[in-house]
């Protein structure tokens, strides 16, 4: 299967990633208008490879790489390696997390890119400011980058870690 162009292509310039945000729309649409199930599987794999695409290179312009697994919480407030094999894991709040990409350095826990839906007025900042504070992260509304999840239905928010590593 032949991938769209606009995958091969490196996209370091914030012209690239608004025309790759794009593409996630285009292809979201497409996906929604697909008849028959080869042609609705063929739109996703193209809306998935563009999403992975943006985040792969948020994570590389924060100097983070692509977690091949999830992590809870209170791995990200130690910046840990993992649960314990899942045992007493803490759920991620929606107020927090949704459709979330999640980033390690040196295989620890790093930050999560989380894609929530509505408008995020200063009172919905704080309230999700302090939500994070009880799970000892701090959330950020990158300015420079956009959802790549359903770019301008969903907001990007990243969550990382309160304190500063141990030295």
């Amino acid at each position: 299967m032949n991938r769209p162009l606009i995958l091969q292509q490196a996209a370091t310039s914030p012209d690239e990633i608004v025309a790759l945000a794009s593409a996630v729309t285009e292809y979201q649409q497409k996906f929604c208008d697909a008849k028959g199930q080869r042609q609705s599987d063929a739109r996703y794999q193209d809306l998935r490879a563009t999403r992975q695409r943006l985040a792969m290179l948020f994570g590389v312009r924060n100097g983070w790489r692509l977690s091949k697994s999830d992590f809870s919480p209170s791995v990200l407030a130690r910046r840990g390696l993992f649960n314990g094999r899942g045992y007493h894991v803490d759920p991620w709040p929606r107020e927090l997390v949704d459709h979330g990409y999640f980033y390690r350095t040196d295989r620890k826990a790093a930050a999560v890119a989380a894609h929530l839906y509505g408008t995020f007025d200063a009172a919905k900042r704080q309230d999700t400011m302090a939500t994070a504070a009880l799970y000892g992260l701090c959330v950020a509304w990158p300015e420079d980058f956009p959802s790549w999840y359903l770019p301008g239905r969903t907001t990007l928010i990243i969550c990382t870690p309160l304190a500063e590593p141990a030295r």
